[in-house]
């Protein structure tokens, strides 16, 4: 793929659909589609950004209102996805790891509900993560596009082969730890998979803890624990991301870069591509970088900290660094511990004190 035929896909984040719509028109060359939230009745979401609407399971306990916020950003995307019908193509997901049913016919009943949802709103496709739902939608709705979640984990050709045969898959959307082994990603290419990558989520490459957590969001429940910093203040560096000066190295293999944002605020979006297609190498990791590595950071030190952590800072080891070697290279330590002030440094080491009494 040519720098300038590159291809996004874009989150629909809950602001004025009109004026989304808008911004998404003057860029409509390097969109392939806009994902956004399926409004599933009022006020209910069924993918699993829901959780940042979440203040009664502890998750944002200074949400105020969460119910009303909700309801209002569900209103808007029926709005967003009706005035944007015929204009650009609309893929929504159904993307919680995990969906809990008590029954079989529980089961039926929701792939039916989504599928009437897609008609309703003559969708183009949709992006689902549990393989029940995925098969069942194919079976009532076999013309619909699907694309996987990379919450559904496909770390295989094999996996990969029996999504295709079985739910009519065409774009795949490896998990996050596969960006940083473009190996997988080559195979995966050459086996004829259409391959999408998330690029700006910056979740800790190695994370223990990242399967519990995203099935902790689609079951509703508080993780209660995150683990998006265990080594240091190096992990600052060590998300699992695409940078903008790094696109060349896998547009061979990615045919559609995903940003992400369902949750962030006013035209993030926007500026997030317009840095990817300038290849925008001066801003603050921080600032185009979302969740994971950088939102801990974000809670951890003061903006002015964050501002000189741009990304040019980021060493081009990482683009294909496993981690494997932290210990001994420590390069990313050293970086980030040239701009982090010696006083936060304890706060990026996970350990678990223990208080007898």
């Amino acid at each position: 793929m040519k720098a300038n035929r590159r291809i996004y896909s874009l989150p629909y984040n809950g602001t004025n659909p009109e004026w989304f719509l808008q911004e998404v028109e003057k860029r409509k060359k390097h969109v392939d589609h806009v994902y956004c939230e399926l409004p599933f009745d009022e006020g209910k979401m069924i993918s699993h950004v829901r959780f940042a609407f979440e203040a009664q399971n502890g998750l944002d306990p200074d949400l105020v209102h969460p119910e009303l916020k909700r309801a209002q950003y569900v209103r808007n995307c029926v709005e967003f996805l009706n005035l944007s019908k015929g204009k650009i193509r609309r893929i929504c997901p159904v993307n919680a790891m995990y969906y809990k049913f008590d029954s079989g016919e529980e089961l039926k009943n929701f792939a039916i509900s989504v599928c009437r949802l897609a008609n309703h709103f003559q969708l183009e496709g949709l992006i689902i993560s549990d393989y029940r739902i995925a098969v069942l939608i194919h079976a009532i709705l076999p013309e619909l596009e699907i694309h996987t979640s990379c919450n559904a984990y496909q770390w295989n050709v094999r996996q990969m082969e029996i999504w295709r045969e079985k739910c009519g898959v065409t774009v795949f959307n490896p998990p996050r730890e596969i960006l940083r082994a473009p190996s997988k990603l080559k195979e995966m290419h050459e086996a004829g998979y259409k391959l999408k990558c998330l690029i700006n989520e910056g979740c800790l490459m190695g994370c223990p803890n990242s399967m519990c957590h995203n099935l902790s969001l689609s079951l509703q429940f508080n993780p209660c624990m995150l683990s998006c910093c265990q080594c240091g203040v190096g992990d600052i560096l060590r998300g699992n991301w695409i940078l903008p000066r790094w696109q060349k190295y896998y547009d061979k293999f990615v045919h559609i870069y995903k940003i992400a944002g369902r949750n962030s605020e006013a035209d993030y979006p926007f500026r997030t591509m317009d840095a990817y297609l300038t290849e925008n190498n001066s801003l603050p990791l921080s600032e185009l970088m979302f969740s994971g590595t950088t939102g801990f950071a974000a809670h951890m030190l003061p903006a002015e900290v964050l501002k000189q952590i741009t990304l040019d800072k980021v060493p081009d080891k990482l683009l294909t660094c496993e981690c494997k070697e932290c210990a001994q290279c420590n390069l990313c330590n050293k970086i980030a511990a040239s701009y982090i002030p010696k006083q936060y440094w304890d706060k990026f080491d996970f350990k678990i004190n223990v208080v007898r009494n």
